[in-house]
């Protein structure tokens, strides 16, 4: 069949689909033929593009680091003639491109095929990008074969860039050029190149990440063991893993371990899962030097519960203390444990995590009638005589006196502490933020839990929502929309629950009953931005963030009231990584 009679018939065999006559297409390449179905099943307009924008692509990855020096090398070698070359992530979203000709690029800017544009094949049908995710493997499609009326002028051969260790695709490499301008050249070039990349990511593998995997493998090649390893970016688990648990129980372990691996060599214990499922961990940490690559852990699902290991468990918090995370419920474990031993116990973590609160939420469940008593540390720096007094001052009811911040105290405030509690009541508690070094004040304490920050509980979110919401605003009807919980979700909350309760309270001012919107949510709460903000960034985020909100999130008109270019308030978008 001639090339002008190919044309001919894949133009009359995809009319024939779109007028419900769906034959056997043959005739039709397979993976065209099946991706054209898909298209239409997925209600692909086939007469233009209309692809999505995205705002949150991460352009410093590794992907776009070792395909970079690739990208670079074919860019030269495609110099001055009309084709280009794109990165694409594991959704299809366009990372980069380089073009060999500047009249070309616009021709593909036209189409939309442009960094941060997407081109799955549910929204852009047949194409060398989103045809290789759904397809598996490289593909080239060229003229007709395109699913789109405005994308039948290209030919892209795409080919997909696997993960050396794990061998999921991280993303997808793509030649394009006009479609006479096509040749099968093209599909060998660009898998030779996709490998080329690939060799890279083995390559880039730092010491940490090296280590992790070795240690990994060592424990996985002693038997039919269920191993999980995890580092601060990457999580790898073996079969046996993926068969025992599902995705959540999964998710929350690797939580666990991330959260744990910081904070002690090996870990022994007991998780209660998100499915309901228990399960006993066992592991260690893998180092290079002083820097902690990861935990490599055993995982075992524990079939029954007896009454030993029942009470090694970590239990429930209290119907005010919200958590049901792994680390949390550890942490409310070990401050009950403590408190009911009549220990003193030290709970760290950041700022505004609920220290505080699970101290004496915990001591409230255990003596009813007692009470709390916050110390603060500069109370202690200023007066410690008169603290020390009240420290050993008899009481007719239980009392728990918590020093707050104690990492913060002076040399002579420590000393002046150690001296008197010796004679302390029985119930003694403190927080700290960061890693208290004193050793004669870590003297002082008997047992220590560490607080996980809010951005390691997003298990936990809604429930806290919902808390907080009670809390603030007792006997209303609030609550928050499904896109407004997924703002917050989303967000990291440097502040933690702490800030969490003051940007509830901001919305509740703008909706004081009723379902709380994104849109009534703090500007910041929009934005995921990649380093700290200065006071101007801020100004300049909420006034885009403003204006988007006014247009009905319509980008176009947004840019015309602030006066930028539609490309200025792009980049600004991905710089604050705004998400309304």
């Amino acid at each position: 069949m001639s090339e002008l009679s190919y044309r001919t018939h894949l133009v009359a065999a995809r009319a024939d689909l779109l007028d419900g006559v769906d034959r056997q297409l043959s005739g039709v390449p397979d993976y065209v033929a099946a991706s054209w179905r898909r298209s239409v099943s997925s209600g692909v307009p086939p007469s233009k593009v209309s692809n999505k924008y995205f705002t949150d692509l991460d352009l410093g990855s590794r992907l776009v680091c070792c395909a970079q020096p690739v990208i670079a090398q074919l860019a030269e070698q495609i110099s001055d003639i009309p084709m280009s070359v794109a990165l694409t992530d594991h959704q299809a979203r366009l990372l980069a491109r380089r073009d060999g000709d500047s009249g070309f690029g616009r021709l593909l800017d036209r189409a939309y095929f442009a960094q941060g544009f997407g081109y799955a094949e549910d929204t852009c049908g047949t194409n060398g990008v989103g045809t290789v995710l759904e397809f598996g493997d490289s593909v080239h499609i060229v003229g007709a074969e395109h699913f789109i009326d405005t994308l039948q002028h290209f030919a892209c051969a795409g080919a997909p860039v696997h993960d050396p260790f794990s061998g999921r695709i991280l993303g997808v490499l793509d030649i394009s050029c006009c479609s006479d301008d096509s040749s099968p050249i093209l599909h060998s070039l660009v898998r030779s190149a996709a490998m080329r990349i690939e060799r890279n990511l083995l390559l880039d593998r730092n010491q940490l990440q090296q280590a992790l995997f070795e240690g990994y493998t060592r424990v996985d090649a002693r038997g039919r063991q269920a191993v999980l390893a995890v580092g601060p970016q990457v999580a790898m688990a073996n079969s046996t893993v993926q068969t025992l648990l599902d995705a959540r129980d999964r998710e929350a372990l690797e939580e666990h371990i991330r959260f744990m691996m910081h904070r002690q060599p090996t870990i022994d214990e007991r998780v209660d899962l998100p499915s309901g499922a228990r399960a006993r961990l066992r592991g260690s940490t893998t180092a290079v030097g002083d820097e902690v690559a990861g935990m490599v852990a055993v995982v075992m699902l524990l079939s029954e519960v007896d009454g030993d290991l029942r009470s090694s468990l970590p239990s429930a918090p209290g119907p005010s203390a919200v958590g049901s995370c792994p680390a949390w419920r550890v942490a409310a474990s070990t401050v009950e444990t403590a408190l009911r031993a009549g220990d003193a116990v030290l709970v760290l973590g950041e700022r505004g995590t609920g220290r505080a609160t699970l101290l004496a939420e915990q001591f409230g469940q255990i003596h009813p009638d007692g009470h709390t008593v916050s110390i603060a540390a500069q109370t202690v720096e200023v007066a410690p005589g008169d603290v020390a007094d009240q420290l050993v001052r008899p009481t007719s009811q239980p009392v728990l006196y918590v020093l707050h911040d104690v990492d913060t105290l002076s040399r002579k405030a420590i000393d002046a502490l150690a001296k008197v509690l010796g004679d302390a009541p029985a119930h003694l508690a403190a927080t700290a933020t960061d890693a208290v070094r004193s050793d004669a004040l870590l003297a002082l304490f008997h047992a220590s839990a560490t607080v996980p920050p809010l951005r390691h509980r997003s298990k936990d979110l809604a429930a806290l929502v919902a808390a907080v919401l009670a809390d603030i605003a007792p006997h209303r009807d609030v609550r928050l929309s499904r896109e407004a919980l997924r703002v917050v979700v989303k967000y990291r909350w440097p502040g933690n629950v702490r800030q969490l309760a003051e940007a509830l309270t901001w919305a509740l001012r703008r909706r004081p009953v009723g379902c709380i919107e994104a849109e009534d949510l703090p500007a910041y709460c929009h934005s995921t931005p990649r380093c700290a903000l200065r006071p101007v960034d801020e100004a300049e985020r909420d006034a885009i963030i403003g204006a988007l909100r006014e247009a009905g999130g319509n980008r176009v008109a947004a840019a015309a009231a602030l006066g930028l270019a539609r490309s200025t308030l792009y980049r600004k978008i991905r710089q604050y990584g705004i998400t309304a």
